[in-house]
């Protein structure tokens, strides 16, 4: 029987703002969140049998490779919405931490539902793929977009916003993981800071006019003093991003990644300070688009 096979970029994003509200009866927080994708990625292989059974996956690097992973929760969402049983094998090249704020599972799973659509051939409408992807978390229907978004609702409601100029930033992580239950649980005990007036809003215009000046005034992250609360290092490195002179640092999402932006002349300062305590850096840059087919070389 015929077989099919595609590859994917599968990039990280980081929280430009994020701000929290208290948890609903249903258990979800309300939130609203100025999403970028970043040029690191993950890369997956997605392999249509027509004629096979089951789901495969096969990982190289730090990522389950049973039902916990979400690609193969994508794989099982996408054939029983297909109703039509297919073999699947999927190859899955880890290069985003685990339980970092980056969004790497997420965005694994949206590069396999985007792969089955391009193979299966089947007219699966925008909706119903967001559908899947919102059903799988709430950070997958980013993914399918990418680019510069406004995410509301518990973070499945995605609008797309002018696409941020790519400017660098670093990462920063102390090489420890931080579940996001247990982030969200402390933000429910202690609370976080009060957003800005005005909400995004203003994030959003500079991003949009490209006033790169005044970002680095305008980044929020609501889950960022629970984070540090549970993870004291993460509170180390954006202390010493301020020692080297840049202020535009944040926590990733729900961590435990720290990002920081800024100028060529501030990289080295800013790297030779966080490297004290963070496991890795890496230089990046923001990204267009979201998950990507994944051109030959």
């Amino acid at each position: 029987m015929p077989r099919d096979r595609i590859a994917l970029e599968a990039p990280a994003k980081v929280n430009l703002y994020l701000e929290v509200g208290p948890r609903r009866p249903d258990g979800y927080h309300p939130v609203r969140s100025v999403m970028q994708a970043i040029e690191l990625c993950d890369l997956v292989e997605v392999e249509l049998d027509r004629g096979g059974r089951g789901i495969e996956i096969e990982v190289e690097g730090d990522a389950p490779a049973g039902d916990d992973n979400l690609c193969i929760q994508a794989a099982r969402a996408y054939s029983e919405w297909l109703k039509k049983p297919f073999g699947v094998r999927i190859g899955l090249k880890k290069r985003i931490p685990n339980a970092a704020g980056l969004g790497g599972g997420s965005s694994d799973a949206a590069a396999v539902l985007r792969g089955l659509q391009l193979l299966s051939g089947e007219d699966i409408s925008r909706e119903e793929l967001f559908e899947l992807a919102a059903s799988l978390g709430s950070d997958v229907p980013f993914f399918l977009i990418g680019g510069t978004a406004l995410a509301q609702g518990r973070g499945e409601q995605i609008f797309p916003l002018v696409q941020a100029p790519p400017l660098p930033i670093l990462l920063a992580n102390p090489g420890i993981e931080l579940s996001t239950r247990l982030v969200y649980e402390k933000f429910d005990e202690i609370g976080g800071q009060k957003p800005p007036e005005g909400g995004p809003a203003g994030l959003i215009k500079s991003l949009a006019s490209q006033d790169v000046e005044r970002i680095p005034g305008l980044l929020f992250n609501s889950l960022q003093k629970a984070a540090i609360d549970l993870v004291p290092e993460i509170g180390q490195l954006l202390e010493m991003a301020k020692r080297s002179d840049e202020e535009a640092a944040l926590l990733c999402g729900s961590g435990s990644t720290v990002f920081v932006m800024r100028e060529n002349e501030q990289r080295v300062s800013a790297e030779n300070q966080m490297k004290q305590t963070a496991a890795w850096l890496l230089d990046t840059q923001f990204r267009g688009g979201g998950v990507a087919l994944l051109e030959p070389r």
